[in-house]
């Protein structure tokens, strides 16, 4: 059951996180260790070390808004300055305004105080109206920069990864870099500065007092450590289950259907249970760990407190210290209190983001399989000559799927291929756009290897109509005009029309509530198949290209939608080269070539009548087919 699966993969990875610590090398690695995280590799064996990921965030993300970083830094530093000359008030308000009785002092105090927080909130006001700006600009900026570089790559990335995986990168862990980039840099300089300027008052009033915290200040330090090594490794596998988790919600929410069919709702809902389960003990965990800085800071800052009581006591007994002078050196360390401890928790908040910061680089340091010639040209003016010379492929090593396949396909012609699934008639399509790329052997068109031209001149020239029909949750209208690419915001509604009508759709449209303006919801959901089908083949009309590829286009559809949308086939197919992958071989008798595909190989060719007098692979398909139909 898929619930022990589960959880035998959720307990493998809780027991892989079982906290270790590792030796240190050199001086260097562990002044770095101790500062940033390891300074050279990680524990997963990436390339990302906590010193690249944040090296390349101050380049990449950092650096432009240094700038406005800079002024808010000044702000922050003005907000921070009179806070602690808020407090610096205290002595004079006690000494002289309370106990010596000056009421024009006392007067003239309250009116600083209340200028200073005049100042304070609008200087936190237009900090946060900056900070929000720069934030949300940044986080933009780097999805875009994730969803770009995943729409570059290969096909062969997204087989192998799932969408939710992707997901939860672009929208959880882009987050990360951001904090780092921007709410770290602020909020950190922010208690710095509020810790430096309220220990230089703590140290001008008494520097005797100021030992006795800095006593305890190293205890807290090495508490940090401890605490940070093991939020470093819960980090790294509350991520990974992260995205499980959206890998999960997103494949049963597109499965949904299948899920009701079979009566797996709860089962579904155990499995959902099960991978929650071990996210929420890593999320106990981790706050446990992370909650022990709290009792351990707080018993510091006790014995802290105890002691300057006591030794404060004893000054103001000896004469060398006033009441007021007492006061104000407690209230710098009650206000310094708060950003030390926020500062002794840096390391473990950053530590936690920079895990997933460097998922996030592990995206956008995929390089993509297929990726053009630097002396790439464009291909132009295609007749649709397409020739495949001893083309050999597969998806992985030493499982060939297609052997020194050789085929010519003539301009304007059209060629079907039949066969067994499995036997690599789809993989032969694939090839075509450049979607993979041969193991060995090359294709052409019009004589010109295609490894040779860029993949956007490429796939200009190919339109692809498959059994499985992608539509976009948009109008009917925005979905056939898709098929200009990037110039679709600027199709005529006749050139639309125009092709519905030639895809047999025009009719069906013009009945639907908003006509070409109806939205068609995710993946069409309000249309037929045979709809759904007659929208693409008007999309691959309207786009216009040489040459066409036809993967099945009506073998999921039932007789009456399957004559209407053959019919749009038969005028799409006019004047193009056209690669058909039939099914149902009635469809393709009037092929100019037909191919039978069987283990990698092209085992028979010929036209529908040379290939039933062959009396061989075509012949028995095509006569278990007809008995069929005839039954």
């Amino acid at each position: 059951m898929r619930p022990q699966i589960w959880g035998g993969m959720g307990q493998t990875m809780f027991e892989e996180a079982k906290f270790r610590v590792k030796p240190k090398s050199t001086i260097f690695n562990w002044i770095c260790e101790k500062i940033f995280g390891k300074a050279k590799g990680n524990e997963s064996g990436g390339s990302n070390s906590d010193m690249a990921v944040l090296t390349r965030i101050w380049r990449e993300h950092t650096k432009k808004y240094m700038g406005t970083l800079l002024g808010v830094m000044a702000l922050t530093a003005l907000n921070t300055t009179t806070e602690a000359y808020a407090v610096s008030l205290l002595r004079p308000v006690l000494d002289e305004g309370f106990i010596s009785q000056n009421k024009q002092l006392l007067l003239a105090l309250c009116l600083q105080v209340i200028l200073i927080y005049l100042a304070k909130g609008w200087f936190y006001y237009a900090q946060s109206l900056i900070m929000t700006r720069v934030t949300t600009k940044t986080i933009q900026s780097i999805q875009q920069h994730v969803f770009s570089h995943l729409l570059s790559l290969d096909i062969g990335f997204f087989n192998r990864t799932s969408s939710g995986q992707m997901l939860a990168r672009i929208v959880g862990d882009c987050g990360a870099i951001t904090n780092i980039a921007v709410n770290f840099v602020t909020s950190v300089f922010k208690d710095l500065i509020t810790c430096i300027s309220m220990f230089i008052l703590m140290l001008y009033y008494s520097w005797q007092m100021m030992m006795v915290i800095l006593v305890f200040f190293p205890i807290g330090v090495l508490a940090v450590q401890k605490i940070n090594r093991k939020a470093k490794e819960i980090a790294r596998t509350n991520s990974q289950f992260s995205a499980d988790f959206m890998s999960k919600l997103s494949e049963s929410l597109q499965s949904i259907k299948i899920i009701k069919s079979y009566n797996m709702e709860k089962f579904e809902g155990e499995n959902l249970k099960a991978l929650l389960g071990f996210m929420f003990d890593l999320t106990i965990r981790n706050v446990k760990n992370v909650s022990m800085l709290t009792p351990v800071i707080e018993s510091i800052s006790g014995f802290i407190l105890a002691g300057v009581l006591l030794f404060g006591g004893w000054q103001i007994a000896n004469g060398q210290l006033s009441a007021g002078g007492f006061v104000t050196f407690l209230g710098a360390w009650v206000s310094a209190y708060k950003p030390l401890k926020s500062l002794l928790g840096f390391r473990v908040q950053l530590q936690m983001a920079l895990i997933s910061a460097a998922r996030v680089y592990d995206i956008i340091d995929t390089k993509s399989a297929i990726e053009d010639a630097p002396d790439a040209v464009e291909l132009t003016n295609v007749h649709g000559d397409i020739e495949f010379v001893d083309v050999t492929f597969a998806y992985t090593p030493n499982r060939n799927v297609l052997n020194r396949v050789s085929l010519k396909i003539p301009r304007g012609k059209t060629v079907a291929l039949v066969g067994s699934s499995g036997g690599g008639k789809t993989t032969l399509v694939n090839l075509i756009p450049r979607f993979f790329e041969p193991v060995e052997g090359k294709i052409l068109i019009d004589g010109t290897d295609i490894k040779k031209v860029t993949q956007k001149s490429l796939r200009d020239n190919v339109s692809l109509v498959s059994q499985e029909v992608i539509l976009f949750d948009d109008t009917i209208e925005k979905n056939i005009a898709y098929g200009k690419g990037e110039k679709c915001d600027g199709v005529a509604k006749e050139d639309i029309v125009k092709a519905a009508r030639s895809a047999n759709a025009d009719a069906f449209i013009r009945g639907m509530p908003q006509g070409y303006a109806t939205r068609i919801g995710e993946k069409g959901v309000i249309l037929s198949g045979g709809q759904k089908q007659r929208v693409s083949i008007a999309r691959a009309l309207i786009k216009n290209a040489p040459i066409l590829l036809l993967d099945e286009a009506t073998s999921a559809l039932d007789t009456e939608s399957e004559f209407e949308v053959q019919t749009a086939l038969d005028n799409l197919m006019k004047n193009r080269t056209t690669v058909v992958i039939a099914h149902r071989l009635s469809t393709i008798k009037n092929a100019d070539m037909i191919c039978v595909v069987a283990e990698g190989r092209i085992v028979e060719r010929g036209t529908h009548a040379e290939l039933l007098k062959l009396n061989g692979e075509y012949a028995k398909f095509y006569s278990m087919q007809f008995n069929k139909e005839r039954r």
